[in-house]
């Protein structure tokens, strides 16, 4: 069974400065202004979501949105349902309702997280240079 995703412009901004530097923050909200698409907020979550904190590949995706937004949304929302498609017509109920389930669960997760790609990147760095703790 398929989710939509309610998601707001409160949710864009929260994931952009969670995600990316704050020199990006700027640039990257005015990149989402000029997005134009059917669901907005829930293609631009789901470019944020694909490109995972990478400014080149949010570019791209963003730049994607209005042609490809379906293919942005399924890559975010719905990986496993994507890569088994083929395969889903013949699961049991059961099965297809656990892919789906697995589905929701990454989406939330991700959606939910505390902190985002720019802070696990900023831990690493500073683990691996000896000048933080190993607690991540």
């Amino acid at each position: 069974m398929k989710h939509t995703s309610q998601v707001t412009e409160q949710d864009i901004e929260r994931i952009v400065r969670r995600d990316h530097s704050p020199e990006d923050v700027d640039e990257i909200l005015h990149l989402i202004e000029l997005v134009e698409v059917r669901e907005k907020e829930r293609v631009v979550l789901a470019c944020l979501k694909n490109a995972d904190g990478n400014m080149t590949r949010l570019k791209d995706e963003l730049e994607s949105a209005s042609g490809y937004w379906r293919e942005i949304i399924s890559k975010a929302e719905y990986p496993l349902t994507s890569k088994r498609w083929n395969k889903l017509q013949t699961m049991p109920e059961s099965e297809r309702e656990k892919v789906s389930d697995k589905d929701r669960a990454q989406y939330q997760e991700w959606l939910n997280r505390k902190t985002g790609c720019i802070t696990r990147k900023m831990h690493l760095t500073k683990r691996l240079s000896g000048d933080f703790p190993n607690r991540c």
